[in-house]
This record gives structure tokens, sequence and C-alpha cells, in this order.
């Protein structure tokens, strides 16, 4: 198989994958109170399927019509809002962590094929491409608060500690632990619940 067409493959396959996973155990609460118990995927970055159960017809919603949707995918459930990201864009996010300070997560996973680029003598270099999972982490002071951007791993890189320290500034004791590497950003929910639990008090 050429290169070109094993990547165009690769791609194809990694981009439907999600379409593909497999149905699980969900709630899906409508804004208008309504509520829908059966089997859901998440779809297409901003949509869910759902059908009452197995050989049923399936209906696709946009999450903008949700409340959230808990879907029970793991030992705890997960439970996910479509809400307003910076730069006024809407997006999926699962919640970590809810309290006076709610924590949400925005997870891409894809693949970024490879690029072409010139080198010498005319010849084309290929970069390799990568697979990334993204995670970018977003705190929220209440139900109105401003939602603001913890950074994210991998291919963005951000200076968590001092983003952290920063937004938990009015807990000291909160701050000298994250400066101290007490809490490091793999421990960001429990930095968020120990700001919950013991600073907000």
């Amino acid at each position: 198989m050429k290169k070109a067409s094993y990547y165009t493959f690769l791609f194809c396959l990694l981009t439907t994958a999600p379409i593909l996973a497999q149905n699980n155990l969900a709630t899906l609460e409508f804004k208008d109170g309504k509520q829908r118990k059966g089997l859901a995927k998440l779809i297409g970055g901003d949509q869910i399927k759902f059908k009452k159960a197995k050989g049923q017809k399936a209906e696709k919603f946009h999450f903008s019509e949700l409340q959230k949707a808990v879907i029970y995918d793991s030992e705890e459930p997960s439970t996910y809002v479509y809400i307003e990201t910076p730069k006024g864009r809407f997006n999926v996010v699962k919640e970590l962590e809810i309290g006076a300070v709610n924590l949400y997560v925005l997870e891409e996973k894809g693949y970024a094929p490879p690029m072409q680029m010139g080198g010498a003598n005319g010849h084309m270099n290929v970069t390799g491409g990568n697979f990334y999972d993204l995670q970018n982490l977003y705190v929220k002071s209440g139900e109105n608060g401003e939602l603001t951007h913890l950074g994210s791993n991998q291919l963005f890189s951000k200076n968590f500690k001092k983003a952290a320290s920063d937004y938990f500034s009015n807990c000291p004791e909160l701050v000298k632990k994250i400066q101290n590497r007490d809490f490091k950003k793999k421990h960001v929910k429990d930095i968020v619940h120990y700001y919950n639990t013991k600073c907000n008090l």
C-alpha cells in the first residue's frame, strides 16, 4: 500500500472511531425538564446518538438541546455538558469536580498526518505523523463565573503551576502546595476538591 493511501486510510479510521464507539447506558436531561433513559454514545463532537434499547431506531440530539448527558461508561458515570469555552466556541466537556469551583475537561483525540517539507537538493522531507490526546482543563467559579483555561498537555503546553497558583490565589495554603509541587497538573482534580472542601468555607 502506498504511503499516501495508508495515511488516508488511517486518518479515516481514526476520525470515525468515535462514531463506532460502544453504546453505554445513559440518561439524557433536556433543557425543557424532560428526561430519557436508554443507550447512548457521543458522536461528531457535539452530538449524541440515543436509543431506548438495543435493536430500536436511534435518534440524534445536538448538545444544545440538553442540560446534560450522564453516560455510564466506567465505574463512575461520566457527565457531559455543553458550555461556551474561551474565544466564543461551544464545546462538549466532561465534569470532573463540581462545587464552589467546577472543573471540566475537553478531550481531543486524533492523528496529525505527516507533513512534507522542502529539503536540500530539491528533495522533500516527510515529518512523521503523530497521535495526540489533548486534555484541556477549565475551571469556573460558581454557575455564572468566567471559564478559565488551566492549560493542556502534549501538543500545546502551558505553565500549569502559574495558572493554577494565580487562579487559587485566595487560598494561600493551596498555592503553597502547588508551588512546592505537592500538587502537580496530574492532581488537578485533587486541587479543585481541596479548594472546595478546605479553602472555600
